[in-house]
């Protein structure tokens, strides 16, 4: 079967994942500025496992409860009060795991920070979402080298 040159193109890029990561950005700036999500030890999880559930008012009034936990099939989910609808901020996929939430309260915008491997690729990657509680919709994603972030938020208690 023969391919044309973009698609042949677009699929070595796909399959052997050599897409780099950035090491500045807009993305990563406003992460960095960006103030912690609440997080902690999930409780009866083994082994101990990040966790997040934590409420943010929003400046309209409304509720943004954000949950998620760092484990296989991991995601950030917000549902939104009062009307209840559930959204995911960040899925990054089986093997790539929340690491760290934050929220621009300014700008109502929430960070996520992924990390893990791919599961046919063995190579570490990290990632930076951007999640728009205004919209109800990720604004964007980044693959980015880890060294330019600064360290994940503490656990609270």
């Amino acid at each position: 079967m023969a391919y044309s040159r973009p698609v042949a193109i677009v699929l070595a890029v796909g399959l052997c994942g050599c897409s780099g990561s950035i090491r500045k950005g807009a993305i990563i700036e406003k992460y960095t500025r960006a103030e912690c999500v609440p997080v902690r030890l999930g409780p009866g999880v083994t082994p101990p496992t990040r966790a997040w559930d934590h409420n943010l008012t929003l400046r309209g009034g409304g509720v943004a409860h954000i949950s998620g936990q760092e484990m296989p099939g991991g995601r950030i989910d917000v549902r939104f009060q009062p009307d209840g609808v559930e959204d995911v901020a960040a899925n990054a996929g089986d093997y790539i795991y929340p690491a760290d939430v934050r929220v621009d309260a300014s700008g109502e915008l929430l960070y996520v920070r992924a990390i893990g491997y791919r599961a046919f690729g063995g190579k570490a990657e990290t990632w930076l979402f951007e999640y728009d509680m205004r919209q109800r919709r990720q604004r964007g994603r980044a693959l980015v080298d880890p060294a330019v972030l600064p360290p994940e938020c503490p656990e609270t208690q």
